[in-house]
This record gives C-alpha cells, structure tokens and sequence, in this order.
C-alpha cells in the first residue's frame, strides 16, 4: 500500500526480450547482457473505490517491491542485488514518471524486506540479515535514500542498538518506525532523522500498525494467525503490551497470509481477500 493507504498490485506479462530491447532503450534503462527475458508490468492502484492503471517499462528485473512517490512517480525494486561483479548494472531499483516515461535505476541494495515512501518522497529501506551482513548498501539495517535514488541516512550511524534483520517498518507521514532483531526494541525515526526508542518483550513480530498512543503488533514467533498484541508507552521506558485477536468481519479468526502496516492500519493479504485492522 500507498502512504495515502491506496492500494498496490504489480502484475507482470513476459514478453521475448527481442521485441522490447528498442523500447527498453528508448526509457533509459539498459539491460544486463546476462539477461534474456525482459519483463513487462503493469501496476494497479485502488484508491477510494477508483481504480488506475499505469503501464511500465520493459525491465530486466523480477520487481517485488513497490511504492509511489507524492508527486505520482513510481518506486519499483528487486529485494536483491544482482550482478555485483559489475557497478553499471549493479541497479536494482527503478523510478518511472508515469507523465514522461522516464525511468532511471537506482542502486537501493541487497536483502530488502520492506520499502515505504514518506511524504516528503524520501524512500525507506528495511534489510533483513542478508542486506546487513552481506556487505551491500544496508548494512545499517535501515537507510533513508532521497527522491532520486541517493543516500542520506543509515541506521547504524547514531542508534544505541545494531539492526540485525529489519523485520517491520512502517512509514507515515515523514516520519518512520521500525521493530528489528535481535533485541526487539521499537523505535521512532523523526523528519529530520531523530530517534527515540523503547523496549519490548515481544520476539519475531514482522509488522505493525501505530497511532500517537498504541501500536498494534502481529503475532510473536509460532502464534497461531489471527494472535496480535496491542502496546502502550509505560512511563520507564518500555512497551507495555496485551495479548489480542484479529478477527475477520464473520468473526472467525483470522486465517493465514500476509500482514503488513502502514500508519494507523495493519493489513491483512491472502487468497480470500484484504482486510484492514484501524487504530483509533
């Protein structure tokens, strides 16, 4: 999902790479040698019962992530580095203007577990162990890169504690959170890269959603689907938190797929559906 909480589906066509190399050309983006299938896609954004269709590039990537920039540009990435013999093509990340059909690759690193764009179009990357320890762009665990592709911050440059593997990262406004191993700690990312931190109890959770008073966990390590955890800020320091339940509108439990946060809304993926925990 969108920082304006529409919702993002990439789909992808193959097409043979002898039809699309003139096209891939023309869009800036010039394919890996070692590449034989380029990839077509196409995203769909539902926004407030609407819905858009905007059409990509020929890409010599298998894209997996995704996210739109405020001002309609479009944030695509392999969560990893190909190709690290050679820096030309060592770009694992693309930013297309729907408008001019420009697309430029970026460089975003290796091992990413989640990518969210802030208000201010600054892109945020989530690594998990592989991206940290495998001596890429995110060994801080965390980096903030501009609108157009480039480092501004890391994690590890000011934090009291080491990002082992980035497990949530939630982005709202120009401000991020994010809940990593192995200490489990929740900290507040400012705009103007602040930090603020407490500790939790919890292990494993691999998304959130937050609110100025509570955040609203997934599960821990080996819960069953549909157990969450709601949190409070305690006076010393810590997270207080409760156990809960996440149901479906029927009001069975929760079955298994995906959940992923953003702001004040946890959502929830799988084959039945998509549904959408809200903080108040």
């Amino acid at each position: 999902m969108a920082g304006d909480q529409s919702l993002l589906f990439l789909f992808e066509s193959s097409e043979d790479s002898a039809s699309t190399a003139a096209a891939l050309r023309a869009s800036g983006v010039v394919p890996h040698p070692k590449i034989d299938q380029l990839k077509r896609y196409c995203l769909l954004r539902l926004q407030a019962g609407s819905d858009f269709w905007i059409d990509l590039p020929p890409v010599g990537l298998h894209l997996s992530k995704v996210d739109l920039f405020p001002d309609g540009r479009v944030l695509l990435a392999n969560a990893r580095w190909s190709f690290q013999s050679d820096a030309r093509y060592d770009l694992n990340g693309i930013i297309f203007d729907p408008r001019t059909g420009q697309a430029n690759r970026v460089g975003l690193g290796d091992g990413i577990s989640d990518l969210q764009i802030d208000d201010r179009g600054r892109i945020w990357i989530g690594y998990f162990d592989e991206g940290v320890f495998g001596g890429s762009v995110g060994q801080g665990g965390l980096v903030c890169f501009s609108t157009s592709g480039e480092r501004v911050w890391e994690f590890a440059a000011n934090a009291s504690h080491a990002i082992y593997d980035c497990y949530a990262l939630n982005v709202s406004g120009a401000e991020a959170a994010i809940f990593f191993y192995p200490e489990f700690p929740f900290y507040r990312i400012g705009a103007d890269f602040e930090l603020t931190w407490k500790q939790t109890k919890l292990r494993g959770c691999h998304a959130f959603a937050m609110s100025e008073a509570e955040i609203l966990f997934s599960g821990q390590y080996n819960d069953p689907s549909n157990v969450a955890y709601v949190g409070q800020l305690d006076r010393d320091g810590t997270i207080l938190v409760r156990r809960a339940y996440l149901l479906m509108p029927d009001g069975s439990a929760r079955p298994p797929g995906r959940l992923q946060g953003r702001g004040r809304h946890l959502y929830h993926f799988s084959e039945d559906g998509i549904y959408r925990a809200t903080l108040s």
